[in-house]
Protein backbone atom coordinates (compact mmCIF):
# COMPACT_ATOMS: atom_id res chain seq x y z
CA UNK A 1 0.00 0.00 0.00
CA UNK A 2 2.83 2.35 0.90
CA UNK A 3 4.65 1.59 -2.35
CA UNK A 4 1.51 2.26 -4.35
CA UNK A 5 1.05 5.66 -2.67
CA UNK A 6 4.69 6.49 -3.30
CA UNK A 7 4.38 5.60 -6.99
CA UNK A 8 1.23 7.65 -7.28
CA UNK A 9 2.90 10.66 -5.64
CA UNK A 10 5.91 10.28 -7.93
CA UNK A 11 3.69 10.19 -11.03
CA UNK A 12 1.85 13.32 -9.87
CA UNK A 13 5.15 15.08 -9.21
CA UNK A 14 6.49 14.14 -12.65
CA UNK A 15 3.28 15.40 -14.22
CA UNK A 16 3.62 18.73 -12.43
CA UNK A 17 7.25 19.06 -13.51
CA UNK A 18 6.33 18.23 -17.14
CA UNK A 19 3.57 20.82 -17.14
CA UNK A 20 5.96 23.35 -15.63
CA UNK A 21 8.51 22.72 -18.36
CA UNK A 22 5.86 23.05 -21.07
CA UNK A 23 4.59 26.24 -19.52
CA UNK A 24 8.12 27.63 -19.20
CA UNK A 25 8.70 27.06 -22.90
CA UNK A 26 5.50 28.88 -23.86
CA UNK A 27 6.31 32.42 -24.99
CA UNK A 28 5.17 35.07 -22.53
CA UNK A 29 3.50 38.27 -23.68
CA UNK A 30 4.85 41.48 -22.24
CA UNK A 31 2.65 44.52 -22.73
CA UNK A 32 4.45 47.73 -21.89
CA UNK A 33 4.40 51.44 -22.53
CA UNK A 34 7.38 53.46 -23.69
CA UNK A 35 8.16 54.87 -20.20
CA UNK A 36 8.13 51.32 -18.82
CA UNK A 37 10.49 50.17 -21.56
CA UNK A 38 12.81 53.06 -20.81
CA UNK A 39 12.84 52.09 -17.13
CA UNK A 40 13.86 48.56 -18.13
CA UNK A 41 16.67 50.03 -20.24
CA UNK A 42 18.05 52.06 -17.34
CA UNK A 43 17.96 49.14 -14.95
CA UNK A 44 19.11 46.22 -17.10
CA UNK A 45 21.00 47.28 -20.23
CA UNK A 46 24.42 45.61 -20.19
CA UNK A 47 26.28 48.29 -22.14
CA UNK A 48 24.92 51.03 -19.89
CA UNK A 49 25.79 49.14 -16.71
CA UNK A 50 29.31 48.44 -18.01
CA UNK A 51 29.86 52.12 -18.78
CA UNK A 52 29.05 52.97 -15.17
CA UNK A 53 32.01 50.84 -14.10
CA UNK A 54 34.19 52.84 -16.50
CA UNK A 55 33.17 55.97 -14.58
CA UNK A 56 34.15 54.28 -11.30
CA UNK A 57 37.49 53.27 -12.83
CA UNK A 58 38.16 56.85 -13.96
CA UNK A 59 37.39 58.13 -10.45
CA UNK A 60 39.89 55.60 -9.09
CA UNK A 61 42.47 57.23 -11.39
CA UNK A 62 42.01 60.50 -9.48
CA UNK A 63 42.69 58.69 -6.22
CA UNK A 64 45.87 57.25 -7.72
CA UNK A 65 47.02 60.67 -8.94
CA UNK A 66 46.56 62.15 -5.46
CA UNK A 67 48.69 59.53 -3.72
CA UNK A 68 52.20 60.44 -2.62
CA UNK A 69 55.12 58.26 -3.65
CA UNK A 70 56.19 55.69 -1.08
CA UNK A 71 59.54 56.16 0.67
CA UNK A 72 62.22 53.64 -0.20
CA UNK A 73 64.13 51.98 2.64
CA UNK A 74 67.39 50.08 2.12
CA UNK A 75 69.11 48.14 4.92
CA UNK A 76 72.46 46.42 4.53
CA UNK A 77 74.30 44.14 6.97
CA UNK A 78 77.61 42.36 6.67
CA UNK A 79 77.21 38.82 5.37
CA UNK A 80 80.46 37.51 6.84
CA UNK A 81 82.87 39.51 8.96
CA UNK A 82 86.50 38.49 8.45
CA UNK A 83 87.45 40.42 11.55
CA UNK A 84 85.06 38.74 13.98
CA UNK A 85 84.71 35.51 11.94
CA UNK A 86 80.93 35.74 12.24
CA UNK A 87 77.97 35.53 9.86
CA UNK A 88 75.46 38.37 10.06
CA UNK A 89 77.33 40.10 12.82
CA UNK A 90 74.93 42.51 14.52
CA UNK A 91 77.32 43.13 17.39
CA UNK A 92 79.40 46.17 18.18
CA UNK A 93 82.09 45.32 15.63
CA UNK A 94 79.61 44.31 12.87
CA UNK A 95 78.91 46.55 9.89
CA UNK A 96 75.40 47.62 8.82
CA UNK A 97 73.92 50.60 7.06
CA UNK A 98 70.50 52.14 6.47
CA UNK A 99 69.17 54.42 3.74
CA UNK A 100 65.77 56.10 3.50
CA UNK A 101 64.82 57.97 0.31
CA UNK A 102 61.74 59.94 -0.67
CA UNK A 103 60.83 61.24 -4.12
CA UNK A 104 59.75 64.89 -4.04
CA UNK A 105 57.72 65.95 -7.05
CA UNK A 106 58.23 69.57 -8.06
CA UNK A 107 57.06 71.92 -10.82
CA UNK A 108 53.42 70.97 -10.22
CA UNK A 109 53.81 67.37 -11.41
CA UNK A 110 51.30 66.00 -8.89
CA UNK A 111 48.73 68.79 -9.26
CA UNK A 112 48.85 68.59 -13.05
CA UNK A 113 48.42 64.81 -12.95
CA UNK A 114 45.39 65.22 -10.66
CA UNK A 115 43.79 67.73 -13.05
CA UNK A 116 44.35 65.39 -16.00
CA UNK A 117 42.71 62.52 -14.08
CA UNK A 118 39.76 64.74 -13.08
CA UNK A 119 39.28 65.77 -16.71
CA UNK A 120 39.26 62.10 -17.69
CA UNK A 121 36.48 61.50 -15.15
CA UNK A 122 34.39 64.22 -16.80
CA UNK A 123 34.88 62.72 -20.24
CA UNK A 124 33.95 59.25 -18.98
CA UNK A 125 30.78 60.61 -17.39
CA UNK A 126 29.92 62.46 -20.61
CA UNK A 127 30.47 59.22 -22.54
CA UNK A 128 27.99 57.52 -20.21
CA UNK A 129 25.30 60.14 -20.86
CA UNK A 130 25.97 60.16 -24.60
CA UNK A 131 25.64 56.37 -24.63
CA UNK A 132 22.36 56.77 -22.74
CA UNK A 133 21.17 59.25 -25.38
CA UNK A 134 22.00 56.80 -28.18
CA UNK A 135 20.45 53.78 -26.45
CA UNK A 136 17.31 55.72 -25.56
CA UNK A 137 16.87 56.77 -29.19
CA UNK A 138 17.41 53.19 -30.37
CA UNK A 139 14.87 51.95 -27.81
CA UNK A 140 12.24 54.51 -28.83
CA UNK A 141 12.81 53.91 -32.53
CA UNK A 142 12.50 50.11 -32.24
CA UNK A 143 9.51 50.43 -29.92
CA UNK A 144 7.54 52.67 -32.31
CA UNK A 145 8.64 50.68 -35.34
CA UNK A 146 7.50 47.42 -33.74
CA UNK A 147 4.12 48.91 -32.83
CA UNK A 148 3.24 50.00 -36.36
CA UNK A 149 4.65 46.89 -37.99
CA UNK A 150 2.38 44.79 -35.81
CA UNK A 151 -0.52 46.99 -36.83
CA UNK A 152 0.30 46.22 -40.46
CA UNK A 153 0.64 42.51 -39.72
CA UNK A 154 -2.86 42.50 -38.22
CA UNK A 155 -4.18 43.85 -41.52
CA UNK A 156 -2.38 41.08 -43.39
CA UNK A 157 -3.78 38.49 -41.02
CA UNK A 158 -7.36 39.66 -41.45
CA UNK A 159 -7.06 39.76 -45.24
CA UNK A 160 -5.41 36.35 -45.38
CA UNK A 161 -8.13 34.83 -43.18
CA UNK A 162 -10.83 36.31 -45.43
CA UNK A 163 -9.18 35.06 -48.65
CA UNK A 164 -8.64 31.60 -47.17
CA UNK A 165 -12.35 31.43 -46.43
CA UNK A 166 -13.14 32.64 -49.97
CA UNK A 167 -10.83 30.01 -51.48
CA UNK A 168 -12.47 27.30 -49.38
CA UNK A 169 -15.96 28.32 -50.54
CA UNK A 170 -14.83 28.76 -54.16
CA UNK A 171 -13.24 25.30 -54.15
CA UNK A 172 -16.60 23.89 -53.22
CA UNK A 173 -18.32 25.96 -55.90
CA UNK A 174 -15.71 24.94 -58.46
CA UNK A 175 -16.37 21.26 -57.74
CA UNK A 176 -20.00 21.92 -58.56
CA UNK A 177 -19.06 23.82 -61.73
CA UNK A 178 -20.39 27.18 -60.52
CA UNK A 179 -17.09 29.13 -60.69
CA UNK A 180 -14.58 29.38 -63.48
CA UNK A 181 -11.09 27.98 -62.65
CA UNK A 182 -9.36 31.22 -63.63
CA UNK A 183 -11.19 33.13 -60.93
CA UNK A 184 -10.08 30.84 -58.11
CA UNK A 185 -6.52 30.78 -59.50
CA UNK A 186 -6.43 34.58 -59.38
CA UNK A 187 -7.75 34.62 -55.82
CA UNK A 188 -5.14 32.03 -54.78
CA UNK A 189 -2.45 34.14 -56.41
CA UNK A 190 -3.56 37.14 -54.37
CA UNK A 191 -3.61 34.96 -51.23
CA UNK A 192 -0.10 33.64 -51.81
CA UNK A 193 1.14 37.15 -52.46
CA UNK A 194 -0.33 38.32 -49.16
CA UNK A 195 1.14 35.36 -47.29
CA UNK A 196 4.58 36.05 -48.77
CA UNK A 197 4.44 39.71 -47.75
CA UNK A 198 3.15 38.75 -44.31
CA UNK A 199 6.05 36.32 -43.87
CA UNK A 200 8.60 39.00 -44.75
CA UNK A 201 6.94 41.47 -42.39
CA UNK A 202 6.82 38.82 -39.65
CA UNK A 203 10.55 38.18 -40.03
CA UNK A 204 11.19 41.90 -39.89
CA UNK A 205 9.07 42.13 -36.74
CA UNK A 206 11.06 39.30 -35.15
CA UNK A 207 14.34 41.12 -35.78
CA UNK A 208 12.97 44.41 -34.46
CA UNK A 209 11.60 42.67 -31.38
CA UNK A 210 14.94 40.95 -30.82
CA UNK A 211 16.77 44.27 -30.97
CA UNK A 212 14.28 45.78 -28.53
CA UNK A 213 14.50 42.80 -26.18
CA UNK A 214 18.30 42.99 -26.13
CA UNK A 215 18.17 46.65 -25.15
CA UNK A 216 15.91 45.83 -22.20
CA UNK A 217 17.38 42.36 -21.46
CA UNK A 218 14.02 40.69 -21.92
CA UNK A 219 14.12 36.87 -22.40
CA UNK A 220 14.14 35.72 -26.01
CA UNK A 221 10.94 33.72 -25.44
CA UNK A 222 9.01 36.87 -24.52
CA UNK A 223 6.67 38.46 -27.06
CA UNK A 224 6.71 42.23 -26.64
CA UNK A 225 3.45 44.06 -27.26
CA UNK A 226 4.26 47.79 -27.36
CA UNK A 227 1.49 50.13 -26.23
CA UNK A 228 1.25 53.68 -27.53
CA UNK A 229 -1.27 56.20 -26.18
CA UNK A 230 -4.24 56.97 -28.36
CA UNK A 231 -3.60 60.72 -28.20
CA UNK A 232 -0.09 61.20 -29.53
CA UNK A 233 1.58 64.61 -29.12
CA UNK A 234 0.77 67.29 -31.62
CA UNK A 235 3.74 68.58 -33.54
CA UNK A 236 4.04 72.35 -33.30
CA UNK A 237 6.98 72.06 -35.65
CA UNK A 238 6.23 75.44 -37.18
CA UNK A 239 6.70 77.00 -33.75
CA UNK A 240 10.19 75.56 -33.51
CA UNK A 241 13.09 77.62 -34.74
CA UNK A 242 16.41 76.30 -35.92
CA UNK A 243 18.29 78.62 -33.58
CA UNK A 244 16.34 77.48 -30.50
CA UNK A 245 16.96 73.83 -31.34
CA UNK A 246 20.63 74.56 -32.00
CA UNK A 247 20.98 76.31 -28.64
CA UNK A 248 19.35 73.33 -26.93
CA UNK A 249 21.74 70.96 -28.72
CA UNK A 250 24.79 73.01 -27.72
CA UNK A 251 23.65 72.92 -24.11
CA UNK A 252 22.64 69.26 -23.93
CA UNK A 253 24.57 67.20 -26.50
CA UNK A 254 27.09 65.13 -24.59
CA UNK A 255 29.13 64.23 -27.66
CA UNK A 256 29.83 67.98 -27.99
CA UNK A 257 30.74 68.13 -24.29
CA UNK A 258 33.09 65.19 -24.81
CA UNK A 259 34.83 67.02 -27.67
CA UNK A 260 35.09 70.19 -25.57
CA UNK A 261 36.43 68.33 -22.56
CA UNK A 262 38.86 66.45 -24.80
CA UNK A 263 40.43 69.79 -25.76
CA UNK A 264 40.66 70.70 -22.07
CA UNK A 265 42.15 67.30 -21.28
CA UNK A 266 44.85 67.71 -23.92
CA UNK A 267 45.61 71.23 -22.69
CA UNK A 268 46.14 69.86 -19.19
CA UNK A 269 48.21 66.99 -20.56
CA UNK A 270 50.43 69.41 -22.46
CA UNK A 271 50.95 71.38 -19.25
CA UNK A 272 51.79 68.15 -17.45
CA UNK A 273 54.32 67.08 -20.10
CA UNK A 274 56.01 70.48 -19.99
CA UNK A 275 56.29 70.27 -16.20
CA UNK A 276 57.81 66.80 -16.49
CA UNK A 277 60.73 68.38 -18.36
CA UNK A 278 61.86 69.53 -14.91
CA UNK A 279 63.11 66.43 -13.07
CA UNK A 280 61.94 65.42 -9.60
CA UNK A 281 64.18 65.58 -6.54
CA UNK A 282 65.19 62.51 -4.57
CA UNK A 283 65.87 63.27 -0.89
CA UNK A 284 67.23 60.74 1.55
CA UNK A 285 68.85 59.94 4.87
CA UNK A 286 71.72 57.48 5.23
CA UNK A 287 73.33 55.81 8.23
CA UNK A 288 76.53 53.76 8.25
CA UNK A 289 77.67 52.04 11.42
CA UNK A 290 81.38 51.80 10.75
CA UNK A 291 81.98 51.67 7.01
CA UNK A 292 82.67 55.38 6.64
CA UNK A 293 85.34 57.80 7.80
CA UNK A 294 83.73 57.86 11.23
CA UNK A 295 81.70 55.42 13.24
CA UNK A 296 77.87 55.78 13.21
CA UNK A 297 78.00 58.08 10.23
CA UNK A 298 74.69 59.72 9.22
CA UNK A 299 74.02 62.11 6.41
CA UNK A 300 71.43 63.84 4.27
CA UNK A 301 71.53 63.35 0.51
CA UNK A 302 69.74 65.09 -2.36
CA UNK A 303 69.82 63.90 -5.95
CA UNK A 304 68.19 64.79 -9.25
CA UNK A 305 68.91 63.95 -12.89
CA UNK A 306 70.31 66.79 -14.97
CA UNK A 307 67.95 67.67 -17.86
CA UNK A 308 70.69 67.78 -20.48
CA UNK A 309 69.68 65.14 -23.03
CA UNK A 310 66.13 64.16 -22.09
CA UNK A 311 63.85 67.14 -21.54
CA UNK A 312 60.69 65.22 -22.41
CA UNK A 313 60.79 66.71 -25.92
CA UNK A 314 58.99 63.78 -27.59
CA UNK A 315 56.02 63.69 -25.20
CA UNK A 316 55.66 67.48 -25.35
CA UNK A 317 55.57 67.40 -29.15
CA UNK A 318 53.08 64.54 -29.10
CA UNK A 319 50.86 66.41 -26.61
CA UNK A 320 50.88 69.51 -28.86
CA UNK A 321 49.86 67.46 -31.90
CA UNK A 322 47.12 65.70 -29.93
CA UNK A 323 45.81 69.07 -28.73
CA UNK A 324 45.56 70.42 -32.28
CA UNK A 325 43.85 67.21 -33.37
CA UNK A 326 41.25 67.53 -30.59
CA UNK A 327 40.55 71.13 -31.62
CA UNK A 328 39.81 69.98 -35.16
CA UNK A 329 37.59 67.20 -33.83
CA UNK A 330 35.68 69.76 -31.79
CA UNK A 331 35.10 71.85 -34.91
CA UNK A 332 33.91 68.77 -36.77
CA UNK A 333 31.53 67.86 -33.94
CA UNK A 334 30.09 71.37 -33.96
CA UNK A 335 29.54 71.20 -37.71
CA UNK A 336 27.89 67.78 -37.43
CA UNK A 337 25.65 69.03 -34.64
CA UNK A 338 24.37 71.91 -36.78
CA UNK A 339 23.55 69.57 -39.66
CA UNK A 340 21.85 67.06 -37.32
CA UNK A 341 19.58 69.76 -35.92
CA UNK A 342 18.69 71.12 -39.37
CA UNK A 343 18.00 67.65 -40.81
CA UNK A 344 15.81 66.63 -37.89
CA UNK A 345 13.85 69.88 -38.10
CA UNK A 346 13.25 69.57 -41.84
CA UNK A 347 12.19 65.94 -41.47
CA UNK A 348 9.72 66.86 -38.73
CA UNK A 349 8.27 69.73 -40.77
CA UNK A 350 7.78 67.62 -43.88
CA UNK A 351 6.24 64.60 -42.17
CA UNK A 352 3.99 66.81 -40.06
CA UNK A 353 2.80 68.68 -43.16
CA UNK A 354 2.05 65.46 -45.00
CA UNK A 355 0.27 63.97 -41.99
CA UNK A 356 -2.00 66.99 -41.63
CA UNK A 357 -3.04 66.78 -45.28
CA UNK A 358 -4.82 63.47 -44.61
CA UNK A 359 -8.44 63.43 -43.53
CA UNK A 360 -8.56 62.10 -39.90
CA UNK A 361 -11.58 59.95 -40.75
CA UNK A 362 -10.12 58.57 -43.96
CA UNK A 363 -8.78 55.37 -42.44
CA UNK A 364 -12.04 54.42 -40.74
CA UNK A 365 -14.04 55.20 -43.86
CA UNK A 366 -11.68 53.18 -46.03
CA UNK A 367 -11.77 50.23 -43.63
CA UNK A 368 -15.58 50.31 -43.53
CA UNK A 369 -15.61 50.45 -47.32
CA UNK A 370 -13.40 47.37 -47.55
CA UNK A 371 -15.74 45.43 -45.27
CA UNK A 372 -18.53 46.21 -47.73
CA UNK A 373 -16.29 45.26 -50.67
CA UNK A 374 -15.53 41.87 -49.09
CA UNK A 375 -19.21 41.32 -48.40
CA UNK A 376 -20.26 42.33 -51.92
CA UNK A 377 -17.59 40.19 -53.55
CA UNK A 378 -18.70 37.20 -51.53
CA UNK A 379 -22.18 37.81 -52.86
CA UNK A 380 -20.82 38.32 -56.43
CA UNK A 381 -22.08 41.90 -56.56
CA UNK A 382 -18.68 43.10 -57.81
CA UNK A 383 -16.26 41.47 -60.22
CA UNK A 384 -12.89 39.84 -59.58
CA UNK A 385 -10.75 42.56 -61.15
CA UNK A 386 -12.46 45.34 -59.22
CA UNK A 387 -12.13 43.37 -55.99
CA UNK A 388 -8.40 42.73 -56.53
CA UNK A 389 -7.73 46.38 -57.39
CA UNK A 390 -9.56 47.59 -54.30
CA UNK A 391 -7.88 44.98 -52.12
CA UNK A 392 -4.37 45.89 -53.30
CA UNK A 393 -5.13 49.58 -52.92
CA UNK A 394 -6.39 49.03 -49.36
CA UNK A 395 -3.35 46.97 -48.36
CA UNK A 396 -0.96 49.55 -49.78
CA UNK A 397 -2.89 52.32 -48.06
CA UNK A 398 -2.68 50.61 -44.66
CA UNK A 399 1.05 49.96 -45.05
CA UNK A 400 1.76 53.52 -46.19
CA UNK A 401 -0.32 55.05 -43.41
CA UNK A 402 1.43 52.98 -40.74
CA UNK A 403 4.77 53.88 -42.26
CA UNK A 404 3.82 57.57 -42.28
CA UNK A 405 2.74 57.40 -38.62
CA UNK A 406 6.05 55.77 -37.76
CA UNK A 407 7.97 58.39 -39.74
CA UNK A 408 6.12 61.15 -37.92
CA UNK A 409 7.06 59.86 -34.47
CA UNK A 410 10.54 58.98 -35.65
CA UNK A 411 10.99 62.58 -36.82
CA UNK A 412 10.10 63.79 -33.33
CA UNK A 413 12.57 61.32 -31.85
CA UNK A 414 15.19 62.62 -34.26
CA UNK A 415 14.65 66.12 -32.83
CA UNK A 416 15.06 64.76 -29.30
CA UNK A 417 18.18 62.89 -30.37
CA UNK A 418 19.68 65.82 -32.28
CA UNK A 419 19.14 68.26 -29.42
CA UNK A 420 20.05 65.82 -26.63
CA UNK A 421 16.86 66.78 -24.77
CA UNK A 422 13.30 65.56 -24.42
CA UNK A 423 11.28 68.10 -26.36
CA UNK A 424 8.53 65.62 -27.26
CA UNK A 425 7.10 63.04 -24.87
CA UNK A 426 5.20 59.89 -25.80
Amino acid sequence: MTNRLALHALSVLLGILWCSCVFAQTPDTLRMTLPEAEQQLLQKNITLLAQRFNVDAAKAGVITAKLWDNPQVTFENVLYSHTTKKLFDFGYDGENSLQVQQLIRIAGHRNNAIKVAQSNVKMTEYQFFDLLRTLRFSLHDNFIDLYYKKQSLQTFGRQIAFLQQIVKVFEQQKAMGNIAPKEIIRIKSLLYDLQHDALELSNDIQQTQSDLALLMRVPATTVIEPQLPEALPDVPAQALSYQNLLDAARANRYDLKIAQENVQYNNLNLRLQKSLAIPDIQMGFSYDKQGNFERNYNGLNISMPLPIFNRNQGNIKMAKATLENSKLQLTGTQDQLEHDVMNSLQQALKTDKLMKEFDPGFEQEYTALMHEVEKNYGLHYIGLLEFIDLYDAYRNNVLKMNELKYNRLNALEQINFATGSTIYHF
